[in-house]
C-alpha cells in the first residue's frame, strides 16, 4: 500500500490469527477492516497500550523493517547525498588551500612584525646584537637575489628587533613582556669582528639558552628568527673548517600565564556545525515532510506503537547525521595529513589515530543529542517551510555553546556538566587539551544521553497526538495535557523524561552537599579553606536523606499525577505473600558477602580510583562516632524506600510494558548502578556490586509484582553492612572480622550461597500462582489479534 511515493509498513497478523481467519471462511485480512479497527480504537480514546501486543521477535523484525524503510526514503534523495556527503570532500581542501595562502602571506609580511627579545645585561645585548647582525648578513649573501627584489622577501625584509633588559627572563616570556629571551651561559668580553671570524685559541663560543612560549605564534616566530641567524653563523664557520663553533644554544618552552588562543578550541564548534547540518534536512523530511505529503496520518493508522515509528525515524536521522559527520571527519583528516597542517592545529603531536577516535566518539554523542532535539522540534511543524523557521533559531542557539569552547578561562564545573549542549562542548575542549575530569565527563555523557531519550519521549507524544488530529497543528500545551483515561503504568518516554529530569537535579544537589567542609565531633574542620560554611557529618547525612526522599519520590510522583497513572500501580504498591517477605529477609542478610567479593573484583580490575578509596576509608573510620539511630534511618531505610519506589516501582514498571522482563530488569539494574557511581562522585568500585544488587531486586519485584519485599531486602542489606562498619572494632576484638582487601573465607561464601538458594526456593514457591496467572494473561493477549480481525 503506497501513498505519494511513501512506503507504509504492512501489518502482518500472527499465524494464529491467519488460521482463525481461514476457519471463519475469510481468506485474509483486508485493508479496510484494518483501518476501520484502528480508527475505532483511536476514537474510543485508546492509546498504544490498547493495541495488540506482538511477540518480541516480531516486534524486533517490524522495527528493523521500519528503520530500513526510513533509511531508504531518506537516502533516496540525491540532493541529500550530494549536499551532506560530497560537499565536505570539496570544502576542506579549499579551506586548506586558503589557510596555506594565508600562512604564506603572513610569512611574507614578516617585515611588519616587531620582535621583542629579552636579555639580562648590556653585555649580553651587545654580543647578541652582533651575532644577529652577522647572521642576517650571511643569509643575504646566501640569497643574493633577495637584495635585488627576488622571491625571498623574508630574508631581506627583517622584522624590527628590540632588545629589552629584564631581571627574570622566564617570567618576562611567560607574561608576554618579551617574545623570546636569551640567557647567557658564559660571560666573556665582546669579541671584535676579526677575532670572532678567526675564532682563534682561547676564544669561547657564545653559549646561550633560548626561552619561548610554545602556544604563542609570535614567540615561535621570534625563536625561528634568532635560531636562523645563529645557525647561519655556525654554518659559515663550519664551511671555513673552524674547530669550535662561535655560538652554542639550547631552547626551552615555558607556559604562558595569560591563557592564549589555541586552534584546538575550534574543533568543538566545528563538531556542532558538522552534526547539526547533517541532521536538519532528514529531521524535517521525516516529520513535516511526511505531513506535507499527506502520508503521516496513514502511517500512524498502522497497528505499530507510536514510539516504534518515531524511533525508526530517529535512526534514519541519526544515520544520515553520522554519515555527514564521518564524511567531514575523513575529509578533514586527509586534508590535514596531505597538507602537513596537523602540527599547526594540534601541536607537536599532530593528528594521531587516538585523537581521530576521540573525535569520532564525540561525533556520535553530538549526533545522538542533536537528532533527538531536532525531531522533537520538527514534530510541531505542519510544512517544510514552517519547520525551517523553527530550526533557524535552534541552530543559532546551538552555536552559542559552541562559541563557549573559545573561552579558555571558562572552567568546566558541576553545573555546566549537566547543562545541555554546553557540557559536551566543554568536554570536547578538555579532551583535546588533554585535561578531562573523569567525574564531570561521566556526568556530561550520561546527562546528554538522558536528554536525548527525554527529547524522543516528547517527540513521540507530540508526533502521535498531532497525527491523530489529522493535520491540525500541535501546541506546547499538548505536552502537559493529561490523558482522558487513567493508566496502569507509566509510558517509557515518560519514564525516560522523568529520569532525565531527576539525574541533573540529584547530581547538582549531591555535588553541592559534598562541597561543604566537614566538621568532626571535636569541632575540627577536616577540609581545606572554603567559602561554604562547615557542617557536621550528622547534618550531612540528614540532608542527604531529605534530598534523596525529595528527588526520588517527588519527581516520579509529579510525573505519575500528570499522566493520570494510578499511584498504587505506578509504584507497584501491592500486597505479597508472607513467603516472599521471608525470602527477602534472607536475601538481605546473606547477599552482602557476594557484594563484598564484587567490590574486591572491581579493585583487582583497576576500576577503582585511589583517591576515592581514601575518602571512603576516611568516612568509614568516622562511622563508629555516629549513633545507629542516625545511620539506619539516613543510610538504610530512606534510600531503600525511595530508590525501590523509583527504580523497581516506576521505572521497571514502565520498561516491562515495552521490552522483555529480563531486559527490563537488567536495564534498570545498570541505571541503578550508574546512579550510585555518579552520586558518590565517581566511586566506580560501586558499579558492579550495585548493578548485581539491582538485578536481584528487579527479579524479586518481577516475581512478586510488588516493591515491598524489595524495600525490606534493600533496608536489611544496607543496615547490616552499616552495623558491621559501626561495630567493626568490637568484631575485631571477638575475632569475627577479616582483614581489609582480602577475600572472605570459603566457608562463609558457601554458607551464604546455601541461604541464597533457600531464599530463591521460597520466592519461587510463594509466587508460583502469580506467574501462572501472568502466563495465562500473556497467552490470551497473543490471541487478541485474531479476535480483532474476525
Amino acid at each position: 500500500m503506497g501513498f505519494a511515493g511513501r512506503d507504509v509498513p504492512q501489518f502482518r497478523p500472527s499465524r494464529r490469527a491467519r488460521r482463525a481467519g481461514k476457519r471463519s471462511g475469510q481468506g485474509g485480512v483486508g485493508a479496510t477492516p484494518l483501518m476501520k479497527n484502528v480508527e475505532d480504537q483511536q476514537h474510543s480514546g485508546l492509546d498504544d497500550s490498547a493495541r495488540p501486543r506482538p511477540t518480541q521477535r516480531r516486534s524486533a523484525a517490524r522495527l528493523t523493517r521500519l528503520c530500513l524503510k526510513e533509511l531508504r526514503e531518506t537516502l533516496r534523495d540525491r540532493r541529500t547525498i550530494v549536499t551532506l556527503v560530497f560537499m565536505p570532500l570539496l570544502v576542506y581542501p579549499l579551506l586548506s588551500i586558503a589557510f596555506q595562502k594565508f600562512a604564506i602571506s603572513s610569512a611574507s609580511s614578516i617585515s611588519q612584525v616587531d620582535i621583542h627579545i629579552g636579555v639580562e645585561s648590556e653585555n649580553a645585548a651587545s654580543r647578541l646584537s652582533w651575532f644577529l647582525g652577522m647572521g642576517s648578513e650571511l643569509l643575504r649573501q646566501q640569497n643574493p637575489s633577495a637584495s635585488n627584489g627576488g622571491d625571498s622577501e623574508a630574508v631581506d625584509a627583517d622584522p624590527h628587533v628590540e632588545l629589552i633588559l629584564a631581571k627574570d627572563l622566564r617570567q618576562a616570556v611567560a607574561n608576554g613582556s618579551v617574545d623570546v629571551s636569551v640567557v647567557m651561559r658564559n660571560r666573556g668580553r665582546q669579541p671584535d669582528e676579526t677575532a670572532q671570524r678567526t675564532n682563534g685559541p682561547g676564544r669561547r663560543p657564545f653559549r646561550c639558552q633560548l626561552i619561548c612560549r610554545e602556544e604563542s605564534a609570535l614567540s615561535k616566530l621570534a625563536l625561528d628568527f634568532v635560531q636562523e641567524r645563529l645557525n647561519a653563523v655556525n654554518d659559515a664557520f663550519i664551511r671555513e673548517s673552524r674547530i669550535v663553533m662561535p655560538t652554542k644554544f639550547t631552547t626551552e618552552n615555558v607556559s604562558s600565564q595569560a591563557t592564549s588562543f589555541s586552534l584546538t578550541t575550534l574543533i568543538p564548534l566545528i563538531l556542532v556545525l558538522m552534526t547539526i547540518t547533517g541532521a536538519v534536512y532528514p529531521a524535517i523530511d521525516v516529520t513535516a515532510g511526511e505531513r506535507e505529503r499527506g502520508t503521516l496520518e496513514t502511517l500512524m493508522a498502522a497497528p505499530v506503537p507510536r514510539l516504534s515509528l518515531l524511533f525508526s525515524k530517529y535512526i534514519a536521522v541519526l544515520t544520515v547525521a553520522l554519515f555527514t559527520a564521518t564524511a567531514n571527519l575523513v575529509s578533514m583528516t586527509v586534508t590535514l595529513v596531505a597538507t602537513d597542517l596537523g602540527e599547526t592545529v594540534f601541536g607537536e603531536a599532530g593528528l594521531t589515530a587516538g585523537l581521530v577516535a576521540q573525535v569520532f566518539a564525540l561525533l556520535i554523542l553530538f549526533a545522538t543529542f542533536f537528532s533527538a532535539i531536532l525531531l522533537a522540534i520538527t514534530s510541531f511543524a505542519r510544512s517544510f517551510k514552517e519547520a525551517q523557521s523553527y530550526l533557524i533559531p535552534i541552530m543559532l542557539l546551538a552555536l552559542a555553546p559552541g562559541m563557549m569552547s573559545l573561552m579558555p578561562d571558562l572552567e568546566f564545573t558541576v553545573t555546566l556538566a549537566v547543562t545541555p549542549l554546553v557540557n559536551i562542548v566543554l568536554l570536547a575542549r578538555d579532551i583535546f587539551e588533554g585535561k578531562p575530569d573523569p567525574s564531570l565527563a561521566t556526568a556530561a555523557v550520561l546527562s546528554t544521553a538522558l536528554y536525548a531519550f527525554a527529547a524522543l519521549g516528547l517527540a513521540a507524544r507530540i508526533f502521535g497526538a498531532d497525527a491523530i488530529l489529522y493535520g491540525s497543528q500541535a501546541t506546547w500545551s499538548d505536552l502537559m495535557r493529561r490523558p482522558d483515561e487513567p493508566r496502569e503504568t507509566a509510558t517509557v518516554p515518560a519514564a525516560m523524561f522523568c529520569l532525565a529530569v531527576l539525574f541533573p537535579i540529584y547530581f547538582l544537589v549531591a555535588s553541592t552537599l559534598h562541597s561543604f567542609p566537614d566538621v568532626d565531633l571535636a569541632g575540627v574542620i577536616n577540609a581545606p579553606v572554603s567559602s561554604l560554611p562547615p557542617i557536621s557529618l550528622t547534618t550531612r547525612l540528614i540532608a542527604s536523606a531529605v534530598i534523596t526522599a525529595t528527588v526520588f519520590l517527588g519527581v516520579p510522583l509529579i510525573a505519575a499525577i500528570l499522566q493520570r497513572v494510578r499511584l498504587a500501580d505506578a509504584f507497584q504498591l501491592r500486597a505479597s505473600g508472607w513467603l516472599t517477605y521471608v525470602a527477602a529477609a534472607i536475601f538481605g542478610l546473606t547477599l552482602w558477602p557476594f557484594a563484598y567479593e564484587a567490590f574486591l573484583l572491581s579493585n583487582s580490575s583497576g576500576i577503582e580510583l585511589a583517591s576515592k578509596l581514601k575518602q571512603v576509608q576516611s568516612w568509614l573510620n568516622r562511622l563508629p562516632d555516629l549513633s545507629p539511630f542516625v545511620l539506619l534511618p539516613c543510610l538504610a531505610i530512606t534510600p531503600a524506600v525511595c530508590e525501590e519506589l523509583f527504580f523497581r516501582g516506576y521505572l521497571l514498571g514502565a520498561f516491562r510494558k515495552a521490552v522483555r522482563p529480563w531486559t527490563a530488569i537488567v536495564g534498570t539494574a545498570v541505571i541503578f548502578g550508574v546512579f550510585h557511581v555518579v552520586a558518590s562522585t565517581l566511586s566506580t568500585e560501586r558499579l558492579i556490586p550495585s548493578t548485581l544488587m539491582g538485578i536481584v531486586l528487579g527479579w524479586l519485584c518481577y516475581r512478586t509484582g510488588s516493591v515491598l519485599p524489595g524495600i525490606l531486602l534493600h533496608a536489611l542489606h544496607n543496615g547490616f553492612l552499616l552495623m558491621i562498619a559501626h561495630y567493626r572494632e568490637k568484631l575485631v576484638h571477638f575475632g569475627w572480622a577479616v582483614q581489609e582487601e582480602t577475600h572472605l573465607p570459603a566457608l562463609w561464601l558457601c554458607g551464604a550461597a546455601c541461604f541464597v538458594l533457600v531464599a530463591s526456593g521460597l520466592l519461587v514457591a510463594g509466587t508460583s500462582r502469580r506467574q501462572t496467572a501472568l502466563r495465562t494473561a500473556s497467552e490470551s493477549q497473543d490471541e487478541a489479534p485474531a479476535a480483532s480481525f474476525k
